[in-house]
């Protein structure tokens, strides 16, 4: 029980995390816990490495966290990881 709630907890904090970034950013996000390069994501229409670098960048500043890794395991919290 305590497991489960635990999980729950886990998930309902990265959902409300995750509505700090913007619609486009989140997508950099999902991109992120896809296991994607910059460069991959880049491949988006209207993206280029810059872009997503920076994006990058203010997605970790706005969720305080300190490298990617820990954005795929908000986003796997959130249960949107693929």
């Amino acid at each position: 029980m305590d497991r489960a709630a635990a999980q729950a907890g886990a998930y309902q904090r990265a959902r409300e995390a995750l509505a700090a970034p913007s619609p486009r950013e989140n997508e950099v996000v999902l991109a992120v816990a896809g296991d994607r390069a910059n460069a991959e994501i880049a491949a988006e229409p209207f993206m280029n490495v810059a872009t997503v670098k920076a994006r990058v960048s203010s997605i970790l500043t706005k969720l305080a966290l300190d490298n990617r890794t820990r954005i795929a395991l908000l986003a796997h919290d959130a249960g949107l990881a693929p």
